[in-house]
Protein backbone atom coordinates (compact mmCIF):
# COMPACT_ATOMS: atom_id res chain seq x y z
CA UNK A 1 0.00 0.00 0.00
CA UNK A 2 1.70 3.44 -0.86
CA UNK A 3 0.51 6.70 0.71
CA UNK A 4 0.19 9.10 -2.60
CA UNK A 5 0.99 12.72 -1.02
CA UNK A 6 -1.26 15.57 -2.67
CA UNK A 7 1.65 18.25 -1.88
CA UNK A 8 5.35 19.00 -1.97
CA UNK A 9 7.14 21.76 0.15
CA UNK A 10 8.25 24.88 -1.61
CA UNK A 11 11.96 24.01 -2.23
CA UNK A 12 13.95 26.25 -0.09
CA UNK A 13 17.66 27.24 0.01
CA UNK A 14 19.91 24.33 2.11
CA UNK A 15 16.83 21.97 2.98
CA UNK A 16 17.72 18.50 2.31
CA UNK A 17 16.50 17.76 -0.87
CA UNK A 18 15.03 14.09 0.55
CA UNK A 19 12.73 16.08 2.40
CA UNK A 20 11.19 17.34 -0.61
CA UNK A 21 10.10 13.94 -1.38
CA UNK A 22 8.65 10.44 0.14
CA UNK A 23 10.29 8.01 0.53
CA UNK A 24 8.82 4.50 -0.56
CA UNK A 25 9.60 0.54 -1.36
CA UNK A 26 7.78 -1.72 -4.14
CA UNK A 27 7.90 -5.24 -3.99
CA UNK A 28 8.88 -6.30 -7.72
CA UNK A 29 8.53 -9.63 -9.17
CA UNK A 30 12.40 -10.51 -9.63
CA UNK A 31 12.51 -10.87 -5.90
CA UNK A 32 14.03 -7.35 -5.02
CA UNK A 33 11.81 -4.74 -2.45
CA UNK A 34 13.16 -1.61 -4.07
CA UNK A 35 13.84 1.59 -2.02
CA UNK A 36 13.28 4.75 -3.63
CA UNK A 37 12.53 8.53 -3.63
CA UNK A 38 9.76 10.23 -5.66
CA UNK A 39 9.21 14.04 -5.93
CA UNK A 40 5.46 14.83 -7.02
CA UNK A 41 5.33 18.00 -8.44
CA UNK A 42 3.40 20.90 -6.61
CA UNK A 43 -0.55 21.04 -7.63
CA UNK A 44 -0.29 17.69 -9.19
CA UNK A 45 -3.11 17.87 -11.52
CA UNK A 46 -4.10 13.96 -12.69
CA UNK A 47 -5.67 15.99 -16.14
CA UNK A 48 -2.34 16.53 -17.08
CA UNK A 49 0.29 14.13 -18.56
CA UNK A 50 3.98 14.59 -16.27
CA UNK A 51 7.44 13.91 -17.56
CA UNK A 52 9.45 11.52 -15.37
CA UNK A 53 13.17 11.48 -14.79
CA UNK A 54 15.14 8.56 -13.18
CA UNK A 55 18.58 8.91 -11.58
CA UNK A 56 20.71 6.04 -10.83
CA UNK A 57 23.03 6.30 -8.12
CA UNK A 58 26.90 5.27 -7.90
CA UNK A 59 28.86 3.41 -5.48
CA UNK A 60 29.90 4.31 -1.96
CA UNK A 61 26.60 5.69 -0.52
CA UNK A 62 23.15 5.00 -0.52
CA UNK A 63 20.69 6.43 -2.63
CA UNK A 64 19.57 9.35 -0.07
CA UNK A 65 23.17 10.34 1.06
CA UNK A 66 23.74 11.02 -2.81
CA UNK A 67 20.74 13.10 -2.94
CA UNK A 68 21.35 15.21 -0.31
CA UNK A 69 24.70 15.51 -0.23
CA UNK A 70 25.86 15.28 -4.15
CA UNK A 71 22.94 17.01 -5.54
CA UNK A 72 21.55 14.42 -7.98
CA UNK A 73 18.14 15.45 -7.93
CA UNK A 74 19.29 18.58 -9.40
CA UNK A 75 18.72 20.38 -11.95
CA UNK A 76 15.49 18.45 -12.11
CA UNK A 77 13.75 19.66 -8.64
CA UNK A 78 14.98 22.88 -8.86
CA UNK A 79 12.06 25.50 -8.65
CA UNK A 80 12.86 27.04 -11.73
CA UNK A 81 12.87 23.91 -13.64
CA UNK A 82 9.76 22.76 -11.85
CA UNK A 83 8.08 25.88 -12.94
CA UNK A 84 8.40 25.42 -16.62
CA UNK A 85 8.80 21.68 -16.43
CA UNK A 86 6.66 20.12 -13.82
CA UNK A 87 7.55 16.69 -13.42
CA UNK A 88 7.94 13.66 -11.45
CA UNK A 89 11.83 12.69 -10.22
CA UNK A 90 12.35 9.22 -8.71
CA UNK A 91 15.72 8.34 -6.95
CA UNK A 92 15.96 4.40 -6.35
CA UNK A 93 18.32 2.46 -4.33
CA UNK A 94 20.75 0.38 -6.19
CA UNK A 95 19.97 -2.96 -4.68
CA UNK A 96 22.84 -4.68 -6.34
CA UNK A 97 26.80 -4.47 -6.76
CA UNK A 98 26.01 -2.61 -10.14
CA UNK A 99 22.91 -1.63 -12.36
CA UNK A 100 24.58 -3.41 -15.45
CA UNK A 101 26.72 -2.30 -17.83
CA UNK A 102 29.81 -1.14 -15.72
CA UNK A 103 30.79 -5.19 -15.18
CA UNK A 104 29.94 -5.36 -18.49
CA UNK A 105 27.14 -5.09 -20.50
CA UNK A 106 25.60 -8.71 -20.37
CA UNK A 107 22.63 -10.08 -22.79
CA UNK A 108 19.61 -9.14 -21.54
CA UNK A 109 18.84 -5.81 -18.85
CA UNK A 110 20.23 -6.62 -15.92
CA UNK A 111 17.77 -7.81 -12.59
CA UNK A 112 18.28 -4.26 -10.88
CA UNK A 113 17.23 -2.59 -13.94
CA UNK A 114 14.30 -4.35 -14.04
CA UNK A 115 13.21 -3.62 -10.56
CA UNK A 116 13.81 0.54 -11.41
CA UNK A 117 11.34 -0.53 -14.70
CA UNK A 118 9.03 -2.17 -12.68
CA UNK A 119 8.34 0.02 -10.11
CA UNK A 120 7.99 3.11 -12.80
CA UNK A 121 5.54 0.92 -14.61
CA UNK A 122 3.41 0.94 -11.10
CA UNK A 123 4.05 4.33 -11.35
CA UNK A 124 2.04 4.86 -14.12
CA UNK A 125 -1.11 2.71 -12.67
CA UNK A 126 -0.97 6.12 -9.84
CA UNK A 127 0.13 9.11 -11.53
CA UNK A 128 -0.51 10.41 -14.90
CA UNK A 129 2.68 10.56 -16.77
CA UNK A 130 3.59 11.75 -20.23
CA UNK A 131 5.05 8.14 -21.55
CA UNK A 132 7.03 10.20 -24.53
CA UNK A 133 9.11 11.91 -22.18
CA UNK A 134 10.40 9.40 -19.39
CA UNK A 135 14.35 10.37 -18.73
CA UNK A 136 17.01 8.19 -17.86
CA UNK A 137 20.26 9.83 -16.14
CA UNK A 138 23.17 8.71 -13.62
CA UNK A 139 26.64 9.08 -12.21
CA UNK A 140 29.61 6.72 -12.91
CA UNK A 141 27.77 3.08 -11.53
CA UNK A 142 24.58 4.93 -12.54
CA UNK A 143 26.18 6.66 -15.77
CA UNK A 144 26.92 2.96 -16.78
CA UNK A 145 23.47 1.64 -15.99
CA UNK A 146 21.74 4.85 -17.76
CA UNK A 147 23.76 3.54 -21.19
CA UNK A 148 22.67 -0.52 -19.66
CA UNK A 149 18.93 1.24 -19.76
CA UNK A 150 19.11 2.73 -23.50
CA UNK A 151 21.21 -0.41 -24.69
CA UNK A 152 18.64 -2.90 -23.84
CA UNK A 153 15.21 -1.02 -23.57
CA UNK A 154 15.33 1.57 -26.64
CA UNK A 155 11.92 2.76 -26.79
CA UNK A 156 11.36 3.35 -23.36
CA UNK A 157 13.52 6.54 -22.25
CA UNK A 158 13.29 9.54 -24.54
CA UNK A 159 16.37 10.92 -23.54
CA UNK A 160 19.52 9.63 -21.84
CA UNK A 161 21.89 11.78 -19.07
CA UNK A 162 24.97 10.25 -18.46
CA UNK A 163 28.01 11.26 -16.26
CA UNK A 164 31.70 9.45 -15.94
CA UNK A 165 30.66 6.41 -17.43
CA UNK A 166 30.22 5.05 -20.76
CA UNK A 167 28.56 2.23 -21.93
CA UNK A 168 29.26 -0.62 -25.00
CA UNK A 169 30.50 0.78 -27.65
CA UNK A 170 29.46 -2.26 -30.02
CA UNK A 171 25.95 -1.71 -29.52
CA UNK A 172 25.85 1.86 -30.63
CA UNK A 173 23.59 1.08 -33.35
CA UNK A 174 21.07 0.44 -30.66
CA UNK A 175 21.94 3.16 -28.02
CA UNK A 176 21.84 5.52 -31.05
CA UNK A 177 18.54 5.40 -30.26
CA UNK A 178 18.35 7.64 -27.58
CA UNK A 179 19.41 11.16 -27.49
CA UNK A 180 22.14 11.70 -25.09
CA UNK A 181 23.98 14.19 -23.35
CA UNK A 182 27.14 12.58 -21.61
CA UNK A 183 29.27 14.64 -19.02
CA UNK A 184 33.04 13.81 -18.52
CA UNK A 185 35.84 14.92 -16.05
CA UNK A 186 38.79 15.20 -18.56
CA UNK A 187 40.78 14.48 -15.76
CA UNK A 188 39.18 10.94 -14.56
CA UNK A 189 41.33 8.64 -17.02
CA UNK A 190 41.60 11.58 -19.39
CA UNK A 191 38.04 11.88 -20.52
CA UNK A 192 38.44 7.88 -21.81
CA UNK A 193 34.70 6.69 -21.41
CA UNK A 194 33.17 10.35 -22.95
CA UNK A 195 35.75 9.73 -25.82
CA UNK A 196 35.09 5.93 -26.12
CA UNK A 197 31.13 6.72 -26.59
CA UNK A 198 31.69 10.17 -29.17
CA UNK A 199 34.36 8.35 -31.11
CA UNK A 200 31.65 5.07 -32.07
CA UNK A 201 28.70 7.37 -32.54
CA UNK A 202 30.67 9.49 -35.11
CA UNK A 203 32.19 5.97 -36.52
CA UNK A 204 29.02 5.31 -37.29
CA UNK A 205 28.31 8.46 -39.01
CA UNK A 206 25.80 10.03 -35.90
CA UNK A 207 26.58 13.78 -35.72
CA UNK A 208 28.41 14.85 -32.09
CA UNK A 209 28.32 17.78 -30.77
CA UNK A 210 31.56 18.28 -28.59
CA UNK A 211 32.03 20.42 -25.71
CA UNK A 212 35.02 21.44 -23.60
CA UNK A 213 34.48 24.00 -20.50
CA UNK A 214 36.65 24.45 -17.64
CA UNK A 215 35.91 23.37 -13.95
CA UNK A 216 34.52 26.07 -11.43
CA UNK A 217 33.08 24.59 -8.84
CA UNK A 218 33.26 20.78 -7.08
CA UNK A 219 31.50 20.88 -4.17
CA UNK A 220 28.05 22.05 -3.62
CA UNK A 221 28.89 24.38 -1.05
CA UNK A 222 31.18 25.93 -3.80
CA UNK A 223 28.13 26.22 -5.81
CA UNK A 224 25.82 28.08 -3.18
CA UNK A 225 28.91 30.43 -2.66
CA UNK A 226 29.06 31.29 -6.57
CA UNK A 227 25.05 31.71 -6.76
CA UNK A 228 25.17 33.70 -3.65
CA UNK A 229 28.18 35.80 -5.10
CA UNK A 230 25.90 36.71 -8.30
CA UNK A 231 27.72 34.43 -10.69
CA UNK A 232 25.19 33.00 -13.76
CA UNK A 233 24.65 29.70 -13.52
CA UNK A 234 26.12 29.36 -17.01
CA UNK A 235 28.94 31.30 -16.25
CA UNK A 236 29.75 28.32 -13.69
CA UNK A 237 28.33 25.28 -16.34
CA UNK A 238 30.49 26.85 -18.97
CA UNK A 239 33.41 28.60 -17.85
CA UNK A 240 35.48 29.28 -21.39
CA UNK A 241 32.82 26.95 -23.08
CA UNK A 242 34.07 25.76 -26.86
CA UNK A 243 31.47 26.11 -28.46
CA UNK A 244 30.28 29.16 -26.67
CA UNK A 245 27.49 29.08 -24.29
CA UNK A 246 25.31 31.27 -26.83
CA UNK A 247 26.43 28.18 -30.06
CA UNK A 248 25.61 25.38 -27.13
CA UNK A 249 22.29 27.45 -26.95
CA UNK A 250 20.90 27.33 -30.09
CA UNK A 251 22.02 24.14 -30.89
CA UNK A 252 19.79 22.88 -27.97
CA UNK A 253 17.05 24.80 -29.72
CA UNK A 254 17.84 23.10 -32.71
CA UNK A 255 17.19 19.90 -31.48
CA UNK A 256 20.69 18.46 -31.29
CA UNK A 257 20.79 14.86 -30.67
CA UNK A 258 24.13 13.75 -29.09
CA UNK A 259 26.11 16.21 -26.79
CA UNK A 260 28.86 15.01 -25.22
CA UNK A 261 30.79 17.75 -22.80
CA UNK A 262 34.13 17.35 -21.54
CA UNK A 263 35.30 19.16 -18.40
CA UNK A 264 38.75 20.27 -18.11
CA UNK A 265 40.19 20.21 -14.78
CA UNK A 266 37.39 17.65 -13.18
CA UNK A 267 37.69 14.82 -11.83
CA UNK A 268 35.48 11.73 -12.02
CA UNK A 269 33.40 13.13 -9.02
CA UNK A 270 33.46 16.90 -9.73
CA UNK A 271 32.03 15.91 -13.15
CA UNK A 272 28.50 14.91 -11.34
CA UNK A 273 28.39 18.52 -10.18
CA UNK A 274 28.54 20.11 -13.56
CA UNK A 275 25.87 18.04 -14.47
CA UNK A 276 23.53 18.03 -11.88
CA UNK A 277 23.52 22.10 -12.09
CA UNK A 278 23.22 22.34 -15.84
CA UNK A 279 20.08 23.96 -16.74
CA UNK A 280 20.34 23.57 -20.65
CA UNK A 281 20.38 19.82 -19.89
CA UNK A 282 17.29 19.95 -18.39
CA UNK A 283 15.97 22.16 -21.22
CA UNK A 284 17.48 19.33 -23.70
CA UNK A 285 16.33 16.98 -22.19
CA UNK A 286 12.30 17.76 -21.82
CA UNK A 287 12.41 18.74 -25.75
CA UNK A 288 13.05 14.94 -26.39
CA UNK A 289 9.91 12.92 -26.85
CA UNK A 290 10.25 8.84 -27.66
CA UNK A 291 9.79 8.48 -31.64
CA UNK A 292 9.55 12.45 -32.24
CA UNK A 293 11.82 13.66 -34.45
CA UNK A 294 10.29 16.82 -35.25
CA UNK A 295 12.16 18.96 -33.25
CA UNK A 296 15.48 18.01 -35.16
CA UNK A 297 16.20 20.13 -38.20
CA UNK A 298 18.62 17.72 -39.79
CA UNK A 299 17.49 14.16 -39.23
CA UNK A 300 19.84 11.18 -39.14
CA UNK A 301 18.95 7.62 -40.47
CA UNK A 302 21.57 4.80 -39.22
CA UNK A 303 22.60 2.37 -41.87
CA UNK A 304 20.76 -0.35 -40.04
CA UNK A 305 17.63 1.38 -39.94
CA UNK A 306 17.70 2.30 -43.79
CA UNK A 307 17.99 -1.69 -44.58
CA UNK A 308 15.27 -2.16 -42.17
CA UNK A 309 12.93 0.89 -43.38
CA UNK A 310 10.25 0.28 -45.97
CA UNK A 311 9.55 2.71 -48.41
CA UNK A 312 6.50 4.72 -49.76
CA UNK A 313 7.01 6.83 -52.70
CA UNK A 314 9.94 8.83 -52.62
CA UNK A 315 11.53 9.89 -49.62
CA UNK A 316 13.62 13.23 -48.84
CA UNK A 317 15.45 14.03 -46.23
CA UNK A 318 18.81 15.99 -44.62
CA UNK A 319 21.76 14.31 -42.93
CA UNK A 320 24.99 13.17 -43.96
CA UNK A 321 26.03 10.44 -46.15
CA UNK A 322 25.51 7.02 -45.87
CA UNK A 323 25.21 4.78 -48.51
CA UNK A 324 25.89 6.30 -52.19
CA UNK A 325 25.20 2.93 -53.72
CA UNK A 326 21.82 3.24 -52.26
CA UNK A 327 20.93 7.00 -51.58
CA UNK A 328 21.53 9.61 -54.67
CA UNK A 329 23.40 12.40 -52.91
CA UNK A 330 23.22 15.96 -53.51
CA UNK A 331 24.01 19.19 -51.36
CA UNK A 332 22.19 21.95 -51.17
CA UNK A 333 23.59 23.48 -54.31
CA UNK A 334 22.08 20.79 -56.45
CA UNK A 335 25.42 19.31 -57.22
CA UNK A 336 25.82 15.28 -56.55
CA UNK A 337 28.33 13.54 -54.77
CA UNK A 338 30.44 10.94 -56.31
CA UNK A 339 31.07 9.19 -53.18
CA UNK A 340 31.97 9.01 -49.71
CA UNK A 341 35.72 11.02 -49.23
CA UNK A 342 36.81 13.86 -47.14
CA UNK A 343 34.10 16.23 -47.82
CA UNK A 344 31.69 14.33 -46.84
CA UNK A 345 33.01 13.75 -43.00
CA UNK A 346 32.35 17.80 -42.73
CA UNK A 347 29.04 17.42 -41.62
CA UNK A 348 27.74 19.74 -44.22
CA UNK A 349 23.52 19.17 -44.72
CA UNK A 350 23.23 16.77 -47.46
CA UNK A 351 19.82 15.68 -49.51
CA UNK A 352 19.16 12.06 -49.58
CA UNK A 353 16.73 10.92 -52.46
CA UNK A 354 15.80 7.32 -52.39
CA UNK A 355 13.02 5.42 -54.68
CA UNK A 356 10.74 3.29 -53.48
CA UNK A 357 11.58 0.18 -53.00
CA UNK A 358 7.71 -1.77 -52.47
CA UNK A 359 4.65 -0.36 -52.50
CA UNK A 360 2.67 -0.87 -48.66
CA UNK A 361 -0.17 -3.21 -49.03
CA UNK A 362 -3.24 -1.40 -47.35
CA UNK A 363 -2.50 -3.31 -44.21
CA UNK A 364 1.11 -1.86 -43.83
CA UNK A 365 -0.16 1.93 -44.93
Amino acid sequence: MFLIASTILVHKPFAKDSDLMEERSFQTSVGINLKYLLFTPENYDPSIRYPLVVTLRATGSDYINQVDNNDQAHPWIEDSVQARWPHFFMAPECPGETWGGMMGAGTELSRECRAVIEAVENLKTQYSLDTTRFIIGGFSLGGAGTYHMIQFLPDYWSAACPVGAGGSADAIEVISNTPIWHHQGLNDNNGAALTRMADALESHDYPVLRITSDMVVNSPIAWNNEIQKGTKPEDIIFKNAKPSYDSISRAVDAGEKYIYQLITGASHEDSRLNANHNLLLAKWAFMQRKGDTSTTAITHVSKAKAVEAKWYGTVLTFGRSLNIDTYGMFNLAGQKSPGIGVGMKTGAPMLRIRKAEKEHSDSEK
